[in-house]
């Protein structure tokens, strides 16, 4: 059964990106930074991994694949999308290079980690 692998991939993305932004230095100053309350942000965090969990755990299912390399590929190969959007908010927008990339190393980790964990019950 694929659900248990989606529950702890969807708590094991939001502890890496935990780690991972504490260990990074903020590429801002904090104050240019929403604040908002530590629930509210663990509760979307949360709900944003569920739903990329749940997306692996589908594609995996429908393309028949299983074990540890297709879920690595997969979480590898879905790692285009925030790269392509993070790459487009800096050449059109103007958004910092720093943060982008900084957001991107965390995607990166999630979708590895998500496709790898789901799979192992896929």
């Amino acid at each position: 059964m694929i659900a248990p692998g989606v529950v702890i991939a969807t708590v094991a993305a939001l502890v890496i990106s935990a780690i991972y932004y504490a260990a990074m230095p903020a590429p801002t100053a904090p104050e240019l930074v929403p604040q908002r309350p530590v629930a509210e942000q663990v509760l979307v965090e949360l709900l944003r991994n569920l739903a990329v969990a749940a997306l692996v755990a589908g594609l995996l299912t429908v393309a028949a694949w299983s074990g540890l390399g297709a879920g690595v590929l997969l979480g590898l190969s879905l790692w285009t999308i925030p790269v392509v959007l993070f790459a487009g908010s800096v050449f059109h927008e103007g958004a910092a290079t720093r943060r982008a990339a900084l957001h991107a190393v965390d995607w990166l980790l999630k979708l590895v980690a998500i496709g790898a964990i789901v799979s192992l019950f896929s």
